[in-house]
């Protein structure tokens, strides 16, 4: 399993949900595709997903960069280029 999923540390809560026969037999056959269980691959692309959103809203929340010396120059060969 991938890095951030940290199966060093106990495990202290749980999460349920309900799927469909047919939800289910597809992530029981992907996880079994790559030799996981299912509640390893199911909790994987749960954080793989988390990561993302949370690093997407990150970029949105931080302040753009600030203009530098070349900015001008960048801004016209990107005209220019066009």
């Amino acid at each position: 399993m991938p890095e951030s999923v940290r199966q060093d540390l106990p495990a202290t809560e749980h999460i349920a949900f309900p799927t469909s026969a047919d939800q289910f037999l597809v992530i029981r056959e992907a996880a079994e595709l790559i030799g996981w269980t299912v509640a390893d691959y199911v909790l994987s692309a749960a954080l793989d997903r988390a990561e993302r959103d949370l690093h997407e809203h990150a970029a949105v929340q931080a302040p753009p960069p600030a203009p530098t010396a070349a900015t001008p120059y960048v801004a016209l060969l990107t005209a220019l280029s066009t």
